[in-house]
């Protein structure tokens, strides 16, 4: 995963609470000042460190089916 990988993703999420995800920005202005602290992440699978970028979005993009996060969630892409 290029960027920094998983730590920095999570560190983003962590610092704003949206980790730029457009859809948690949206819900985050709606909501009050600790809404973020709600949150609650996980992590689903594991890759090696030399997993390449294809097989790390293969990977995301199965568990945003699995989970229905398109639809129910704040995954839009």
């Amino acid at each position: 995963m290029c960027g920094g990988g998983l730590w920095q993703r999570w560190t983003a999420y962590a610092t704003n609470g949206h980790g730029g995800n457009k859809e948690l920005k949206m819900l985050l202005q709606s909501q009050r000042d600790d809404y973020a602290s709600t949150f609650q992440y996980s992590v689903l699978e594991v890759g090696g460190l030399n997993a390449s970028d294809e097989h790390v979005a293969s990977g995301e993009a199965h568990w945003k089916k699995v989970l229905c996060s398109r639809k129910f969630g704040y995954n839009q892409n």
